[in-house]
């Protein structure tokens, strides 16, 4: 399928299987680092870059279509439509609005281009304009005096306005990115099938942009009380903390660092198993903005032993050893029902904590109390893997910054 836009001709790919395939974010930041371990972080992209990969998997006829397509137009524009992002849209007849909850979407279904999977076939769609008003109510005027009798009433319906009316039933909508074919297309092909994997790059100008969700804050901060998962039957953390020897190479040796405490490293890993999780996840990545803005978050290991009994305050009593040398500011205290309250350290004396604000519930009410840590990303790219029935896992490094 071709398409004609305002970046000329598009080939359009309307069988993008999802299984197996990849959607890569890339943000970019600069990170200047401190001899005290302290970071000035600066944004250098408004919008991440956007990377599309696919295996698609041909047999006979459309093993040697998928060929000739990929050979006459190897360097030219493609249209990908992202089933990730597919909604389900009310039928049409011959129609150019599509009512729909847009604030889902919002940063991947816009104005722009899309493609329409309906009863009556695939077809790529341009949007043009984001909602409308409807009269709910009509204006009425007096015919002698001109004096408004019944006044005009309006109400804003979300959706989208296409460009030209289109029929489809039992329908869903998609975005659909410009991109360009990034490298080669590697081709594996037996007797009567081919499997073809092409990474595609979105253009600049058709790339996803959001400012995503404020959550809940913490000391002038994100703060997000999202679980870690295990990869297999563990999860490996890493404490680092710069290091440099001086060494003669003949005689003892000295070691000296230029930060006064380690930073954790871990992966955080999630995976999103609906449309609800996935579209979270996404608002999340947004914004964080790679690793530019940080977020507090509980560390879950259980490095406090708590050993108080009854109702728990303002007073922590543990057993814990070198809490004092740890030096953390900040817990965590998670209930049984799920909810989760963060609190400050204000003083230590001895094994006894004092925490601000009191945690005022009964000790058989708590699951757990661990420290909490102020995180941002490590890494300014992250890949979404999808694994079908859709599930989709992604992984990417994390480091805490402050306690």
């Amino acid at each position: 399928m071709k398409i004609q836009t305002k970046y000329g001709e598009v080939h359009v790919l309307t069988n993008c299987p999802l299984l197996d395939s990849t959607e890569r974010l890339e943000w970019m930041t600069e990170v200047h680092e401190s001899f005290d371990s302290t970071e000035l972080r600066y944004p250098l992209r408004d919008a991440p870059r956007q990377v599309l990969s696919f295996n698609y998997v041909q047999m006979r006829k459309a093993m040697g279509d998928m060929f000739h397509m990929l050979y006459a137009n190897l360097r030219k524009q493609w249209g990908i439509p992202l089933r990730q992002v597919k909604r389900n849209i009310p039928d049409m007849i011959d129609d150019d609005y599509i009512i729909l909850d847009t604030t889902d979407t919002i940063a991947d279904l816009r104005v722009g281009f899309a493609f329409i999977e309906s009863s009556e076939g695939g077809r790529a769609v341009e949007i043009t304009e984001r909602g409308r008003y409807i009269i709910v109510q009509e204006e009425i005027r007096d015919p002698e005096t001109d004096e408004v009798i019944q006044p005009l009433i309006t109400e804003y319906q979300d959706g989208f306005r296409l460009s030209a009316p289109v029929t489809a039933t039992n329908a869903a909508i998609m975005p659909m990115r410009i991109c360009v074919i990034d490298g080669d297309a590697s081709i594996n092909a037996g007797g009567f099938w081919s499997n073809a994997s092409v990474v595609f790059r979105v253009l600049a100008e058709d790339l996803p942009e959001h400012e995503g969700d404020v959550p809940e804050q913490f000391k002038g901060q994100d703060i997000y009380f999202k679980p870690l998962l295990l990869d297999g039957d563990s999860l490996e953390m890493t404490l680092t903390q710069h290091q440099n020897f001086v060494d003669g190479s003949i005689g003892g040796f000295q070691q000296y660092t230029h930060h006064t405490k380690p930073k954790y490293l871990k992966p955080f890993i999630s995976v999103l198993k609906d449309w609800s999780e996935f579209n979270a996840y996404r608002r999340f990545l947004f914004r964080r903005s790679g690793r530019s803005r940080a977020f507090w978050m509980p560390l879950y290991e259980k490095h406090l032993n708590i050993l108080n009994t009854g109702n728990i305050t303002t007073s922590l009593s543990t057993n814990t050893k070198y809490i004092v040398e740890a030096d953390r500011k900040h817990i965590a205290i998670k209930r049984k029902d799920g909810s989760c309250t963060a609190h400050e350290i204000t003083t230590r004396t001895g094994n006894s904590l004092t925490i601000s604000p009191p945690a005022n519930m009964h000790i058989n009410d708590v699951q757990t109390i661990c420290y909490l840590g102020l995180y941002r990303l490590d890494a300014d790219r992250v890949e979404f893997q999808f694994l079908g029935a859709g599930k989709t896992r992604v992984t990417v490094p994390i480091v805490e910054i402050d306690n």
